[in-house]
């Protein structure tokens, strides 16, 4: 006798409910568990539930995962943040893209967002999602092995989104898109563009030659057009009274030696009237500063780490031994980088306030009151970072290489 159709909804209902116990087992498990547990429950479902209890379950999922990210937006998080704490795994960072893409085709993101959401959803690929449009990432015609590994990274991807801690947010959240009135570029803004698409060319050809004179040569050129810059717009304010703008930007920075990497941002930081604080789990760091200290500690850090990386590189390829292209070494090398680094450019802001006079002081100190309270506003509990082995031979070939490196520290040539 053949199945009567009142009796259908009555089964999808039960596959339903079996389907959600079942994504309630996994996601107790991940949020207490190593991945082994997880991924040994995954595969006994996959194997034993039928396939439709499967499909659900993955439906389930797919939407517990859309409402977590739009939690995270509204925690302060935005799409190229969530993608790279996302991207310890590779596999989980490729998912998180996917789920942000379609998560902004459904909401609308890509014509309501503003203009720096929309920069980073290009960034992300975005495209060939539409409203409307279901993500179903677990193929059911893939074989046992690939459904299961699947299942455990969108498993993985639940965790992090679930354990996110809130942001302070850099602009405004989804439930504020159209709120807030647009603010319009103006010529300040506009030569300030203009000026650092010539600081990122010259420093692109520093990073790009073999030779130091040539190298030396932009990057001098880069310090004139910075230092210029940012003293007069300093000047400016204080000469209108104005109030000082402090802007805060995340810095993504890449494994390994990502908190060594921080330390240099840091040193480049200080110098250039900006803070920072390291989100460890995330490998997120937080600059705040007046808009043209931000994007000049930006440039000058991504400048000099492409140096560091370069010079670690040939260190290691110079060295007597492999211990010369362990870890330690590196993590050594661009340690002692980052402290001489610091050393030189604080020489260097020393001599910058020789150079324009004693007027320069007040002025500079108002901007570092200002920065001051935002910070602390911020991130009002802070703690120090613990200390690191080190090895001597990468300490040594790290403070040589920073001797070497070419500076550009506000502009002022160190």
């Amino acid at each position: 006798m053949g199945e009567n159709a009142g009796d259908r909804p009555e089964s999808e209902q039960a596959s339903r409910d079996e389907a959600y116990a079942l994504l309630q087992t996994w996601s107790r498990s991940v949020a207490r568990s190593s991945v082994h547990p997880v991924r040994i429950l995954v595969a006994e479902a996959v194997r034993k539930r039928s396939p439709d209890v499967v499909a659900t379950v993955e439906r389930l999922l797919v939407d517990e995962l859309s409402a977590r990210l739009a939690r995270a937006w509204e925690a302060g998080w935005e799409p190229r943040d969530l993608v790279h704490a996302a991207s310890a795994s590779a596999r989980t960072g490729e998912h998180a893209k996917t789920l942000v893409a379609v998560q902004a085709a459904a909401s609308g993101a890509v014509e309501r967002a503003p203009q720096s959401w929309r920069d980073q959803l290009a960034d992300l690929g975005h495209e060939g999602w539409s409203p409307g449009t279901r993500w179903q990432p677990v193929d059911p015609a893939s074989s046992t092995s690939a459904q299961i590994r699947t299942f455990t990274d969108l498993l993985l991807l639940l965790k992090l989104l679930a354990d996110l801690r809130p942001l302070q947010p850099v602009g405004p959240k989804p439930s504020q898109w159209g709120q807030q009135p647009t603010s319009t570029t103006g010529s300040s803004s506009t030569g300030r563009d203009r000026l650092l698409n010539r600081i990122r060319g010259l420093l692109a050809k520093a990073e790009g030659t073999d030779h130091p004179a040539e190298a030396e040569t932009f990057t001098a050129k880069a310090q004139e057009l910075m230092t210029r810059h940012a003293v007069d717009e300093a000047v400016l304010r204080g000469l209108q009274h104005e109030e000082i703008p402090v802007a805060s930007r995340r810095v993504h920075l890449q494994s390994p030696y990502a908190n060594v990497k921080a330390t240099l941002l840091n040193a480049v930081a200080r110098a250039n009237r900006c803070r920072t604080v390291l989100m460890n789990e995330y490998d997120i760091a937080v600059l705040v500063g007046t808009p043209t200290d931000v994007d000049q500690t930006e440039l000058l850090f991504t400048s000099l780490l492409i140096q560091a990386t370069r010079a670690m590189a040939d260190a290691g390829h110079r060295g007597a031994g492999s211990f010369d292209r362990s870890a330690t070494f590196r993590r050594s090398f661009l340690l002692a980088y980052a402290t001489r680094i610091g050393e030189r450019l604080r020489e260097a802001d020393r001599s910058t306030t020789a150079t324009y006079g004693a007027e320069l002081v007040p002025l500079l100190q108002r901007e570092a009151d200002a920065v001051t309270a935002e910070f602390e506003r911020q991130f009002p509990n802070l703690r120090q970072g613990g200390s690191t082995y080190v090895d001597l031979r990468g300490w040594e070939a790290g403070r040589e290489a920073a001797d070497r490196a070419a500076i550009v520290a506000g502009g002022i040539t160190a």
